[in-house]
């Protein structure tokens, strides 16, 4: 088993899997195997894994996702909380994907890697596109989940549009549970989801977690869109984490997780509080 550490920056709303579960997934920072995406997540039973929840985490590689981002849990425990405004800025902008002059979806594709944090050039666009033939209501195909909502059963799939540094256009549908709760909550007024997101206050400045799908690798989601009101003065690395022994491309290439998947000989371990 692999251990490690991590800060949730992104959670997914539920979808259905073949074998009829409702299953979430989360994304993390983690010191030692860099951005990593975790699943299954029970609705109902793993709902105390929130953005900015600070989890140990026991886990293993899958044997149906090739992602090599990307591990199932086996076990966990929330330890903390990062709660700072200026440290979540810091985490942000030090987890920013440096792609040159190459967009930074393409240069993620290019690489077969299946996670990348950006940060819009400009503003930040919005819409609901409605979903055909979706009844918007629960399922109750079975007692124990017959409550979740999953993606699928909502009438409207919502978008950003944004800029990347490079100067690409981008439509990218936010999948993360924060917004689909917000739908669920606002039934009459789904578009005060962007209200709640602050698209549009020239104030706030956005940060994306995107990730691509496994079964269509080239189709990129946003996972959770961070975002904080803009500060004359930015923080400098008030994080020591980040920068006490990070290697080199951290975090998108990490020793630790090139070993990890590898083999599973020797468990992993690193804190990060």
């Amino acid at each position: 088993m692999i251990h490690t550490d991590a800060i949730i920056i992104a959670k997914g709303a539920p979808n259905q899997c073949r074998d009829g579960r409702k299953v979430m997934c989360a994304i993390g920072v983690s010191q030692s195997l860099g951005l990593i995406r975790i699943y299954p997540l029970s609705v109902k039973n793993d709902g105390d894994i929130g953005i900015w929840s600070v989890v140990r985490l026991g886990l293993a590689i899958s044997n149906t996702d090739n992602r090599k981002e990307s591990y199932r849990v086996e076990k966990y425990d929330v330890i903390g909380q990062m709660k700072s405004a200026a440290e979540k800025l810091d985490l942000m902008e030090s987890c920013i994907l440096e792609s040159g002059d190459q967009d930074p979806i393409d240069y993620q594709n290019e690489r077969r890697k299946s996670i990348a944090i950006v940060k819009s050039v400009g503003p930040v666009g919005a819409s609901l596109i409605a979903r055909e033939a979706t009844s918007g209501h629960a399922s109750t195909d079975d007692d124990d989940e017959g409550f979740v909502v999953t993606q699928a059963n909502f009438p409207f799939k919502p978008y950003v549009q944004w800029v990347s540094k490079q100067g690409k256009s981008h439509t990218t549908h936010l999948v993360g549970q924060e917004v689909y709760m917000g739908m669920m909550h606002n039934q009459s007024t789904p578009f005060r989801i962007f209200e709640n997101l602050r698209i549009g206050d020239r104030d706030y400045e956005h940060w994306m977690v995107l990730g691509n799908m496994k079964d269509r690798r080239n189709v990129w989601v946003a996972a959770h869109l961070h975002r904080q009101k803009k500060t004359a003065q930015r923080p400098m690395f008030t994080s020591l984490w980040i920068t006490d022994g990070i290697e080199k491309g951290w975090p998108y290439e990490t020793k630790g997780a090139n070993a990890a998947r590898d083999v599973e000989k020797e468990p992993l371990f690193s804190s990060i509080i």
